[in-house]
């Protein structure tokens, strides 16, 4: 059975991974609606290669700085990103391939921090189990993305799915962050639990 804390990482682990390919999704469709295909692989060229070289990075920094402080900041910087598309709304696109770039560093930065906590949420014991709900979550929320994308765009259009961004990062850094503040980072907090304690805030 999972614990508190298992359940509260795997609900963000789903979130990021949902919000990231849900704004990604939506950058890339307009991309190829404004600019065509060219354009569209262009940017997802670029993205790729962010991606690539931003790995590297977020694994040398994973391995000397707060876990916690990473990944709340990969979380932020994407909510920035979405407030960096709202200049589209009112027909400024120069805006999308910068952003669509902004996407795949974030994802790429906050992938391997995230893949470095399971050791600090749960116990050696239940570290199969976490690391396999782990996988599910992120295959379900990157697959699900750009059906709720596809859905509301056709509904509602580019628009809606920027503000439905903004709220929806907020929630996913808020959540992240308060978990943090209460657990030093999930650390000790599920032991802590079990004699009635908790870690120093």
């Amino acid at each position: 059975m999972l614990t508190r804390n298992a359940s509260i990482y795997i609900a963000a682990q789903f979130g990021s991974r949902f919000a990231n390919s849900f704004l990604t999704t939506a950058v890339r469709y307009e991309l190829l609606e404004v600019g065509g295909v060219a354009k569209f692989a262009s940017a997802t060229l670029a993205n790729q290669i962010a991606r690539a070289l931003m790995q590297q990075v977020s694994g040398l920094l994973s391995a000397n700085y707060p876990l916690k402080r990473l990944y709340v900041l990969g979380e932020a910087s994407n909510l920035l990103l979405v407030l960096a598309l709202v200049p589209v709304l009112y027909g400024g696109t120069s805006a999308l391939m910068v952003v669509n770039v902004g996407l795949g560093l974030s994802q790429a930065f906050t992938q391997p921090v995230a893949k470095s906590m399971p050791p600090a949420v749960v116990s050696p014991d239940h570290l199969a189990v976490l690391n396999s709900w782990n996988l599910t979550s992120d295959k379900v929320g990157r697959n699900l993305a750009p059906l709720a994308y596809t859905l509301m765009s056709s509904i509602s259009g580019f628009g809606a799915a920027i503000w439905f961004s903004m709220p929806l990062f907020v929630l996913l850094a808020a959540t992240t962050d308060a978990c943090s503040q209460r657990c030093r980072f999930f650390l000790g907090c599920d032991e802590a639990d079990a004699r009635g304690e908790r870690p120093a805030a």
